[in-house]
């Protein structure tokens, strides 16, 4: 099948398509919204002759709106005269607004408000078609509802002489406010659609619109607190033309949550209603003139179903109209930052690129494998790299291994200087340093940590396998607390009791403080050394001594400056048990754990000697440094 070619309107290069793949990935991060929401230039020519050709001054653009011969804005203007109310206390005043109150309402405090004023915001007033508007905490109600209110407009539009009296202002007012909300569905932060899209706001009052009828299920713009969204009856809007295209185009929408997405455009910021626009020198939001003709157009368009000639015409104002005709969507430097990212993925075969979920993956040149996509990255930055495994160890279906599906983002921060060239300059840079990583890896540590998980390992020869099995072993057994414990009370304190029990007659044991694991209890005549970790064991140690005929030497002890010097005066009797078991009691607790579970099964007293050996030479493995 012949496809017929034609220019990209991003970077210009041939493709079937009014959008390349390359730039409808990185087009609505320029842009802030998805390039199939960017209107083409005949369409923007159409609703300009619609216009009567207006220029770029704002008041010119509002006054071809309000002169626009079109049926659009009939559905708020009323049909029949409003029921008359009958109240007990009288009609409240009509509803007007002071400089005072503007004031208040805008400064959100009501502390130091004067009580007076507060009482007749709250009591409200009547506006020209009999509903009651009124104010209290913060909030505007209309007849009952709570409405988001351009007040500042309001009161303008109110000062009007002519033109009010058969404006339908509930149903506007409650349109206006339902044009103001914004949401957005899971993970729309860093979808394809852009930062400057919502969820189109009838879906508050669309029960057929499937996962649509539960909004609260989405962040409100991605915040993690989710407000109280309002329900909307769709009788407060019976006979709206907006509300009507639904009506007639909705076999078009399945409820998908993808269908409902539009661009941003109406906002109610300190009681202006306000639109955004793109001007000379950018986006910009600009007051929507305080009409209720244009009010009721604007509104109509904003609401309308997505892609729908109302939608279509307001996205020609909000990105054409309020700026020159030659100032284009994508700036020049844009274009030749998409120019040159495109010339790096072409020409690198270690880079491809993703049209889902949107993004280039990069091949480095350690093997490691990357995902670089454009939307909002730790530290703020325009992209976000992933890390999705090594080349070597590729997923033979050439998705994302599972073991690194759920990987965080690689933190890659932008520098000042990165920061300053266009979003296409700054993947292309990225890009390239991810290409080079073992040499990139020099100045970001997160890649050479990445580098290092995901290097495939190499075949271990046995030989060296086992050794290393054999130094793992010995390390675990080093620092196993119940081994270690068991060994000191069950081998180390008998062989230290065996050396107390063979050395002969007058010789003396230097006793000292605790030295952290050095040896504090040393013989004259032997090169036997121990060292005590606590109080407990020094009471074992005193023990031990006791029942071996050693005694503290006060002479020696002023001599050499020490606190304790023991000497050996006697050999002690010929049956031990008794002594043995008395000491023995001491580590007792210790070898037990949790009062039940026992470290040995023998008793403690059973791995000391009860049998007096005597005077004579010290068994293997004692003569040493015990530990």
């Amino acid at each position: 099948m012949n496809y017929r070619e034609s220019e990209c309107r991003g970077c210009g290069v041939f493709c079937t398509k009014s959008w390349c793949d390359l730039c409808r990935i990185v087009v609505p991060h320029i842009t802030g919204q998805d390039s199939s929401m960017i209107e083409s230039r005949q369409t923007v020519e159409k609703v300009r002759r619609e216009l009567g050709h207006p220029d770029s001054r704002p008041n010119r653009i509002w006054s071809a709106i309000r002169r626009m011969d079109s049926p659009e804005a009939d559905w708020a203007t009323r049909v029949r005269p409003y029921d008359a109310i009958d109240r007990i206390s009288g009609s409240p005043p009509p509803w007007e607004i002071e400089d005072e109150d503007i004031e208040l309402m805008a400064s959100r405090s009501i502390a130091e408000a004067d009580t007076d004023r507060l009482r007749r915001l709250q009591r409200g007033g009547i506006l020209p078609d009999g509903s009651h508007l009124s104010w209290a905490d913060g909030r505007f109600t209309l007849d009952g509802i709570t409405v988001e209110v351009p007040y500042r407009g309001l009161g303008k539009l109110l000062k009007r002489k002519r033109g009010l009296e058969d404006v339908d202002w509930k149903k506007l007012l409650i349109s206006v406010s339902l044009a103001n909300k914004r949401f957005r569905g899971p993970d729309r932060r860093n979808r394809g659609a852009g930062r400057e899209t919502t969820i189109h706001p009838v879906a508050l009052i669309r029960p057929n619109l499937g996962p649509l009828a539960y909004p609260r299920m989405y962040g409100y713009f991605g915040r993690r607190r989710q407000p109280d969204l309002p329900n909307y009856n769709q009788l407060w809007f019976e006979g709206a033309s907006w509300m009507d295209a639904w009506g007639d185009n909705r076999q078009v929408f399945n409820g998908d949550l993808d269908d409902m997405v539009v661009p941003t455009a109406l906002f109610i910021k300190k009681g202006r209603l306000q639109l955004r626009v793109r001007r000379p020198g950018g986006w910009r939001r600009l007051e929507v003139e305080s009409h209720p003709e244009v009010w009721a157009k604007v509104v109509t368009w904003a609401l309308g179903p997505p892609n729908s000639e109302h939608q279509r015409r307001l996205r020609c104002i909000q990105q054409s109209l309020f700026t020159d005709t030659e100032i284009e969507m994508i700036s020049g430097p844009d274009r030749n930052g998409i120019q040159m990212l495109r010339g790096i993925v072409t020409d690198n075969p270690n880079i491809d690129l993703e049209t889902s979920p949107g993004g280039f993956r990069v091949r480095g040149s350690s093997g490691a494998m990357y995902r670089v996509t454009p939307g909002v990255g730790g530290h703020n930055t325009r992209f976000v790299v992933r890390g999705i495994g090594h080349s070597q160890a590729a997923n033979p279906e050439g998705g994302v291994p599972p073991w690194h599906r759920d990987r965080p983002p690689i933190c890659v921060v932008e520098t000042p200087q990165l920061r300053r060239l266009v979003i296409g300059d700054a993947l292309s840079t990225v890009i390239l340093s991810l290409l080079d990583d073992l040499n990139s890896q020099q100045r970001i540590d997160t890649l050479r940590n990445y580098i290092r998980e995901v290097r495939p390992r190499q075949a271990v020869d046995p030989q060296v396998a086992e050794f290393r099995q054999a130094e793992n072993l010995r390390f675990r057994l080093r620092n196993n607390l119940a081994e270690n414990r068991t060994r000191r009370y069950t081998v180390l304190f008998p062989r230290f009791w065996g050396v107390l029990l063979r050395l002969p007659l007058g010789e003396r044991l230097a006793f000292t403080a605790i030295r952290q694991g050095r040896p504090n209890l040393t013989f004259d005549g032997c090169g036997t050394e121990f060292a005590t970790r606590d109080m407990l064991e020094r009471r074992l140690v005193y023990g031990m001594l006791e029942a071996a005929g050693w005694q503290r030497d006060p002479h020696e002890e002023r001599v050499r400056g020490y606190q304790r010097i023991y000497i050996r005066t006697g050999t002690g009797p010929q049956n031990l048990a008794n002594l043995v078991e008395g000491f023995a009691e001491i580590i007792e607790p210790i070898l037990t754990v949790n009062e039940r579970v026992r470290l040995v099964a023998n008793p403690a007293w059973s791995f000391f000697e009860r049998n007096n050996p005597g005077i004579g030479a010290l068994l293997p493995g004692t003569n040493e440094r015990l530990d």
